[in-house]
């Protein structure tokens, strides 16, 4: 069974605009996220995607792994769409540090802006915040709040794991990005923020 043709259906759902079929090690659906315009309510949409895999290809999965995020449905979707990281700068008083975060798609610019106290985790809530500030003016939308980042070690490897929050419609769905923390600090926690969004839902663009 081709993955990429479940999804190709998918997209062919009323409402629906892009879906992202994800698989375990053992070939089974573990998750299916799609992203919908808000036409019709959500319960509506997760249940013809049932009906739909079930029907087509024979699979019945459990509503739970169902994952429906909603937009204005006057907005455009663009499946292309992925920001790119080009550096940040910073300045810094004795108490406070400010962080400009810059991120580009198609020849525009970003700069996103934040600012907080100058410790070592806040420094990281900033650059975090101000990676969102930067995705928030590229997609003319306000969706995302930073909710958790922490340290952790992977394959003997120090990383930081940055938890985004995307809140439409009074809905929330969490996003986990992570990045592997090199030389700097700053650095990987703007990576793992753009990591978060960008790997997990398709952003979008105002016409």
């Amino acid at each position: 069974m081709s993955f990429e043709e479940m999804e190709h259906f998918l997209n062919n759902i009323k409402s629906v605009l892009s879906s992202k079929v994800i698989i375990d090690s053992n070939n089974e659906i573990r998750e299916i996220h799609v992203l919908a315009d808000n036409s019709r309510h959500s319960k509506q949409i997760a249940r013809d995607i049932r009906t739909a895999l079930l029907s087509k290809f024979n699979e019945d999965v459990d509503y739970k792994i169902i994952s429906v995020a909603q937009i204005d449905k006057n907005m455009s979707f663009n499946s292309d769409f992925r920001l790119l990281y080009e550096g940040y700068i910073n300045e810094t008083t004795p108490e406070k540090i400010k962080i400009k975060t810059k991120l580009t798609w198609d020849g525009k610019e970003f700069i996103g802006e934040a600012e907080g106290f100058k410790s070592d985790k806040q420094s990281l809530i900033v650059a975090a915040r101000s990676t969102l500030d930067a995705i928030r003016q590229a997609i003319e939308f306000d969706c995302f709040i930073l909710e958790d980042i922490q340290y952790t070690k992977i394959a003997g490897e120090k990383a930081l794991i940055v938890a985004i929050n995307q809140i439409n419609n009074g809905k929330e769905n969490i996003s986990v990005g992570a990045s592997i923390i090199e030389d700097n600090q700053i650095d990987s926690a703007i990576k793992a923020t753009l990591n978060a969004i960008n790997r997990k839902i398709c952003l979008l663009i105002k016409d």
